[in-house]
């Protein structure tokens, strides 16, 4: 079907050090990601960095589980690439974490592929609603920590 992209940026009052930290703590996802049911780090890094996370994602269309293999650049990049998932042909994306001073521009990639056609409305709530909040929910994270 193809991928779809979609990217949303916030504004965070933090150093990138602490948005990276925020979004590499996979296990309390479902505590502040509201889209996120469930969490598992199957496999880690020597450094204790997820390399290998399966998620449960409630994408408001529907129910998806999908597994992806991270990497980073910290404190500045985490992406990741798709492994295997139901309910989904293939997700990719990225955060990157650009200081802007006192702040960080907190810039959310994602890409999708559901396996369907996508029609125009899906893609723009997809990346106006789910997106979006992901991005709020980083923001109010680190900023309320």
């Amino acid at each position: 079907m193809g991928v779809s992209w979609g990217e949303q940026s916030a504004e965070i009052e933090a150093p990138p050090e602490a948005c990276f930290e925020a979004i590499v703590d996979y296990e309390t996802f479902p505590e502040w990601q509201e889209a996120v049911i469930a969490t598992e780090v199957l496999e880690r890094y020597g450094d204790g960095l997820g390399k290998l996370v399966e998620v449960h994602v409630d994408a408001k269309v529907r129910r998806v589980r999908y597994r992806l293999h991270y990497h980073y650049e910290r404190p500045h990049r985490v992406w990741w690439d798709f492994v295997e998932g139901d309910g989904i042909e293939h997700v990719e994306g990225e955060f990157t974490f650009e200081p802007q001073g006192e702040t960080t521009l907190a810039t959310y990639r994602l890409g999708v592929d559901a396996g369907v056609p996508m029609p125009g409305v899906i893609a723009r709530r997809l990346n106006n609603g789910v997106m979006r909040r992901s991005v709020d929910d980083l923001k109010r994270r680190v900023e309320n920590a």
